[in-house]
């Protein structure tokens, strides 16, 4: 012992004396502090690593510690497990950092009854309906070729092709086999405006797409409005919004959720944001794979076929 702290000899671990003990010591031992002896150290031990001063005290300045009573006991114990129920986890019942597998289980379990109860709920229903489109495209400005609106017992309500008043590019053309030669001679979406109108009066909308096959819908009614109602709402940031005509049309109208997500999240193929934190809940670090419609065949009454079939899988799993 060279070093001196607050003019107090100062030990390296290991090298001071029998008589200084540190706290942990003295109560490993059986005693405590004195009341007024915490603040008159007798020596210092130099702590690695973190660097730091721990205060050596004498036997003198203790006295024994007292046995705890049973009552005392009891009232630890009961103060401990207050303290572990209010930080353990409710799955696992363990204290740790984020979630746990038990959580992520939970969270697959409940979404996925969910999402079959939502099916169930949707079969149960007479008044429900399914509508799917196929566009010139999955651009904003795509028109739609082809409308259906089956029941969920397959009644057809509506299926026609639709005239969309430009040609139809190749690469849609491949993938639902609809030509221009096809729609030539099909009525316009102005044409089939109140048909469609009279098919979803009163019905709950299925789409397995929504927001997709919704902008599409809002794109053909501004079209359909603009040319026979003025717009006169003040353009926002420069550009006009849909016509308040179409929009008041799609509020009109009763949509389910897309089913689409709710597919996903009974297939439970969840993927993780890994740019998430760890403290914060299980359900925003990541999200459900979102699910290709099993045996859509790319045409409006075929995939509403599908989209009827998955809610039946959905709806029979236990």
């Amino acid at each position: 012992m060279s070093a001196t702290y607050q003019n107090l000899p100062v030990y390296s671990t290991g090298s001071a004396p029998a008589h200084l003990m540190t706290r942990a010591q003295l109560r490993d031992a059986g005693r405590r502090l004195r009341p007024g002896q915490k603040n008159q150290p007798r020596a210092w031990l130099y702590c690695m690593p973190r660097h730091h001063h721990a205060p050596l005290y004498t036997l003198e300045q203790t006295s024994p510690q007292p046995k705890a009573t049973e009552a005392q006991l009891a009232a630890l114990a009961t103060g401990r497990a207050a303290w572990w129920k209010q930080r353990a986890c409710p799955h696992c019942d363990g204290i740790h950092k984020g979630w746990c597998d038990q959580e992520m289980l939970a969270m697959l379990r409940q979404d996925r009854e969910a999402a079959a109860e939502w099916a169930r709920r949707i079969l149960d229903a007479p008044a429900s309906v399914v509508l799917d489109t196929e566009t010139t495209g999955l651009h904003d400005g795509a028109r739609i070729v082809e409308i259906a609106v089956l029941g969920v017992d397959g009644s057809v309500i509506l299926d026609s092709l639709v005239n969309p008043g430009a040609p139809i590019p190749a690469e849609a053309t491949r993938i639902h086999r609809i030509t221009d030669d096809m729609v030539k001679a099909a009525p316009t979406f102005s044409d089939l405006l109140v048909p469609l109108t009279g098919a979803l009066l009163n019905r709950k909308v299925v789409i397995y797409n929504r927001d997709f096959d919704k902008r599409r819908l809002a794109i053909e009614l501004h079209h359909h409005y603009r040319t026979r109602w003025v717009n006169l709402e003040k353009p926002r940031n420069g550009r006009r919004r849909i016509h308040p005509a179409a929009r008041a049309w799609l509020a009109a109208q009763s949509w389910e959720d897309c089913a689409m997500q709710a597919y996903a999240e009974w297939c439970g193929d969840w993927t993780w944001d890994y740019e998430a934190r760890d403290n914060e809940p299980l359900h925003t670090q990541g999200d459900y794979r979102w699910q290709r419609l099993p045996g859509a065949g790319h045409r409006a009454a075929d995939d509403c076929r599908a989209v009827i079939d998955v809610l039946k899988e959905m709806a029979g799993s236990a």
